[in-house]
């Protein structure tokens, strides 16, 4: 069976009608084959409208593994653009996940900071010399091989 009838025959058809400023929406990238996987999200800035041309001026924002990518987008008639309507549900949960990720990425570099921050503090007392003068050579004999094999010997 083929995928596109399966999820057609299956699948509620939504068209926006309409759309003005402040709408929210989601759109996906099917040009991409690096992001095709992700949705993005975006909100309508302004329309604009010369009798022969629209244009949609809007900011997108796509979640991605570093965080979230904020872009600033001009939809023209020019250029086919699939579209459907975004709740404010989808908008929160979507980017309320993005925000937690963002949050544990904060705690990681924290943990990372101190740690560093730890090191740079023993390399500043090993260099000024207060670490050097609690430290002391250890206690050792030296001998030759002849030597250590004597008494390796008396030890057997």
């Amino acid at each position: 069976m083929n995928t596109k009838t399966l999820v057609q025959t299956s699948a509620n058809v939504v068209r926006i009608n309409n759309i003005s400023a402040g709408n929210l929406y989601k759109r996906f990238d099917l040009e991409s084959s690096y992001d095709s996987d992700k949705t993005i999200f975006g909100i309508v800035n302004a329309i604009h409208n010369d009798g022969e041309n629209t244009i949609i001026e809007a900011t997108e924002y796509k979640t991605s593994y570093s965080g979230i990518e904020v872009s600033n987008k001009n939809i023209t008639s020019k250029k086919d653009v699939v579209m459907f309507p975004c709740t404010l549900e989808e908008f929160n949960l979507e980017f309320g996940k993005a925000k937690k990720r963002m949050l544990k990425d904060i705690e990681e570099y924290q943990e990372k900071i101190e740690d560093k921050q730890k090191q740079i503090n023993n390399l500043d007392l090993l260099i000024s010399g207060e670490k050097q003068k609690t430290l002391s050579v250890a206690s050792y004999k030296e001998m030759t091989q002849e030597q250590y094999k004597n008494a390796l010997a008396q030890l057997n």
